[in-house]
């Protein structure tokens, strides 16, 4: 009887020292688990900081990217509608230049450091497709500035019967948001009295017929203003 009962006494024992350890290896797991949620946490919020970071320069080198570009680009303009080949075998600055003073009617040729097609002569434009502008850098920014205001005012055409029409030099990104303008302007220019004007980079400056004026730099907002000004 006492072997049974010491017998008994083990096991229980044995049963006593197992939960222990079980509970013992089950708080260590949890300290383990709540160790590891705490770092894998740590380490999302420190990415996560990381990534602001990144896109904060990115925005940042990305601003000064276009800028660079946009302030490279100022002297120059585009030139469109001169027919392929029409400059020959003559230098093209050269030929850019006598173009801009007969078509605008100038005392003398503008001063033209460089002026090329817009892309390379191996994709030259096909004979249904319209001729490829020129990219014309103007050596004086106020020259540039006299030219695009002369030919807004008038309808030019070359010696050779070619209508052309000139714009700046714009950089993609703001071209694009210029040409969001597009649906605004084409229902100002049905709106009687209404001035306007788009500024750069892209800020539509409107003028209604009692003189007051109105900015917008959202497209949509515009749009909605022009609406509110057509004549019901």
């Amino acid at each position: 009887m006492q072997k049974n009962e010491l017998a008994k006494q083990i096991r229980s024992l044995r049963d006593e020292v197992k939960a222990s350890i079980e509970q013992a290896n089950n708080r260590v797991s949890m300290a383990s688990l709540e160790e590891g949620t705490n770092t894998c946490s740590d380490g999302v919020t420190e990415l996560e900081q990381q990534v602001a970071e990144l896109k904060h320069q990115i925005l940042s080198l990305t601003e000064k990217t276009e800028d660079l570009e946009a302030r490279s680009r100022r002297d120059n303009l585009r030139i469109f509608g001169i027919k392929e080949g029409r400059e020959g075998g003559a230098k093209v600055s050269t030929f850019i230049a006598e173009l801009l003073q007969h078509v605008l009617n100038l005392a003398t040729p503008p001063v033209i450091d460089r002026a090329h097609r817009t892309s390379p002569q191996t994709t030259k434009a096909g004979p249904n497709q319209p001729p490829r502008a020129f990219v014309v850098k103007c050596h004086y920014f106020q020259e540039k500035e006299a030219i695009l205001r002369k030919a807004a005012s008038e309808k030019l055409v070359s010696k050779d019967g070619d209508t052309i029409r000139m714009f700046p030099d714009f950089t993609q990104s703001v071209a694009r948001q210029r040409a969001a303008f597009g649906p605004a302007r084409q229902i100002l220019r049905q709106c009687e009295g209404v001035k306007y004007g788009l500024l750069y980079p892209a800020r539509l400056k409107i003028t209604t017929p009692d003189g007051v004026q109105q900015m917008f730099s959202d497209p949509v907002k515009a749009t909605a203003f022009a609406k509110g000004l057509m004549a019901p």
